[in-house]
Protein backbone atom coordinates (compact mmCIF):
# COMPACT_ATOMS: atom_id res chain seq x y z
CA UNK A 1 0.00 0.00 0.00
CA UNK A 2 1.31 3.40 -0.99
CA UNK A 3 0.36 6.37 1.12
CA UNK A 4 -0.20 9.58 -0.76
CA UNK A 5 -0.59 13.15 0.34
CA UNK A 6 -3.92 14.72 -0.36
CA UNK A 7 -4.00 17.43 -2.95
CA UNK A 8 -4.51 20.97 -1.67
CA UNK A 9 -7.95 21.02 -3.28
CA UNK A 10 -8.94 17.80 -1.49
CA UNK A 11 -7.72 19.15 1.86
CA UNK A 12 -9.66 22.40 1.35
CA UNK A 13 -12.84 20.49 0.40
CA UNK A 14 -12.54 18.24 3.46
CA UNK A 15 -11.98 21.24 5.77
CA UNK A 16 -15.08 22.95 4.39
CA UNK A 17 -17.29 19.96 5.15
CA UNK A 18 -15.87 19.32 8.62
CA UNK A 19 -15.37 22.90 9.79
CA UNK A 20 -17.39 23.96 12.81
CA UNK A 21 -19.23 27.25 12.70
CA UNK A 22 -17.25 30.17 14.07
CA UNK A 23 -18.12 31.02 17.66
CA UNK A 24 -20.44 33.99 18.16
CA UNK A 25 -18.52 36.69 20.03
CA UNK A 26 -19.99 39.78 21.63
CA UNK A 27 -18.61 42.59 23.80
CA UNK A 28 -21.17 43.63 26.42
CA UNK A 29 -21.05 46.71 28.63
CA UNK A 30 -23.44 46.26 31.57
CA UNK A 31 -24.29 48.92 34.10
CA UNK A 32 -25.26 47.26 37.38
CA UNK A 33 -27.38 49.20 39.87
CA UNK A 34 -29.76 48.70 42.77
CA UNK A 35 -33.23 49.97 43.62
CA UNK A 36 -31.99 53.26 45.08
CA UNK A 37 -30.41 55.41 42.39
CA UNK A 38 -28.84 58.78 43.09
CA UNK A 39 -28.21 61.54 40.55
CA UNK A 40 -24.62 60.39 40.06
CA UNK A 41 -25.71 56.78 39.50
CA UNK A 42 -28.10 57.88 36.79
CA UNK A 43 -25.43 60.09 35.24
CA UNK A 44 -22.97 57.18 35.12
CA UNK A 45 -25.57 55.04 33.38
CA UNK A 46 -26.43 57.77 30.86
CA UNK A 47 -22.78 58.60 30.12
CA UNK A 48 -21.85 54.92 29.77
CA UNK A 49 -24.69 54.26 27.36
CA UNK A 50 -23.89 57.35 25.33
CA UNK A 51 -20.17 56.52 25.24
CA UNK A 52 -20.89 53.03 23.90
CA UNK A 53 -23.44 54.29 21.37
CA UNK A 54 -21.12 57.03 20.10
CA UNK A 55 -18.10 54.80 19.54
CA UNK A 56 -19.69 51.51 18.52
CA UNK A 57 -22.72 52.40 16.41
CA UNK A 58 -21.94 49.86 13.67
CA UNK A 59 -21.09 47.09 16.13
CA UNK A 60 -24.30 47.74 18.08
CA UNK A 61 -26.30 47.46 14.85
CA UNK A 62 -24.44 44.25 13.94
CA UNK A 63 -24.99 42.77 17.40
CA UNK A 64 -21.29 42.38 18.22
CA UNK A 65 -21.51 45.05 20.94
CA UNK A 66 -24.35 45.44 23.42
CA UNK A 67 -25.21 47.78 26.29
CA UNK A 68 -27.30 46.45 29.18
CA UNK A 69 -28.71 47.86 32.40
CA UNK A 70 -29.29 45.37 35.23
CA UNK A 71 -30.84 45.86 38.66
CA UNK A 72 -28.96 43.48 40.98
CA UNK A 73 -31.64 43.75 43.64
CA UNK A 74 -34.08 41.77 41.50
CA UNK A 75 -34.05 38.12 42.55
CA UNK A 76 -33.03 36.80 39.12
CA UNK A 77 -30.04 39.16 39.01
CA UNK A 78 -28.61 38.79 42.53
CA UNK A 79 -26.01 36.28 41.33
CA UNK A 80 -24.20 39.07 39.48
CA UNK A 81 -23.05 40.48 42.84
CA UNK A 82 -20.95 37.33 43.36
CA UNK A 83 -20.19 36.75 39.68
CA UNK A 84 -18.51 40.15 39.28
CA UNK A 85 -17.63 40.90 42.91
CA UNK A 86 -19.84 43.98 42.92
CA UNK A 87 -19.65 46.27 45.94
CA UNK A 88 -21.29 49.29 44.36
CA UNK A 89 -23.05 50.38 41.23
CA UNK A 90 -20.60 49.97 38.39
CA UNK A 91 -19.96 49.17 34.77
CA UNK A 92 -18.69 45.72 33.79
CA UNK A 93 -17.43 44.81 30.32
CA UNK A 94 -17.62 41.18 29.27
CA UNK A 95 -16.68 39.13 26.27
CA UNK A 96 -19.37 36.57 25.53
CA UNK A 97 -18.59 33.57 23.36
CA UNK A 98 -21.66 31.64 22.27
CA UNK A 99 -23.63 33.31 25.07
CA UNK A 100 -21.20 32.44 27.89
CA UNK A 101 -18.90 34.95 29.56
CA UNK A 102 -15.31 34.23 28.58
CA UNK A 103 -13.69 37.15 30.41
CA UNK A 104 -14.68 40.37 32.14
CA UNK A 105 -13.44 43.57 33.76
CA UNK A 106 -14.99 46.09 36.13
CA UNK A 107 -14.64 49.71 35.12
CA UNK A 108 -14.72 51.09 38.67
CA UNK A 109 -13.13 54.40 37.70
CA UNK A 110 -16.47 55.57 36.29
CA UNK A 111 -17.07 57.01 39.77
CA UNK A 112 -13.94 59.16 39.78
CA UNK A 113 -14.33 60.23 36.15
CA UNK A 114 -18.03 61.12 36.14
CA UNK A 115 -17.25 64.81 36.65
CA UNK A 116 -15.11 64.84 33.46
CA UNK A 117 -17.32 63.72 30.57
CA UNK A 118 -14.45 63.53 28.07
CA UNK A 119 -12.25 61.41 30.32
CA UNK A 120 -15.25 59.25 31.26
CA UNK A 121 -16.06 58.58 27.59
CA UNK A 122 -12.42 57.83 26.77
CA UNK A 123 -12.21 55.38 29.70
CA UNK A 124 -15.44 53.53 28.89
CA UNK A 125 -14.78 53.40 25.15
CA UNK A 126 -11.25 52.12 25.77
CA UNK A 127 -12.56 49.43 28.09
CA UNK A 128 -15.11 48.24 25.55
CA UNK A 129 -12.62 48.55 22.68
CA UNK A 130 -10.33 46.04 24.46
CA UNK A 131 -13.10 43.47 24.18
CA UNK A 132 -14.14 44.37 20.65
CA UNK A 133 -10.53 44.13 19.44
CA UNK A 134 -10.32 40.56 20.78
CA UNK A 135 -13.00 39.51 18.35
Amino acid sequence: MVERAATPAAVAAREKTTALPAPVRKAVATYFHGNVRCVTCRKIEAYAQEAVQDAFEQQLAAGTVEFRVVNVEEDANRHFIQDYQLVSKTLVVTEEVDGAVARWAKLDDVWTLVSDRTAFFRYVQGGVRNYVAAQ
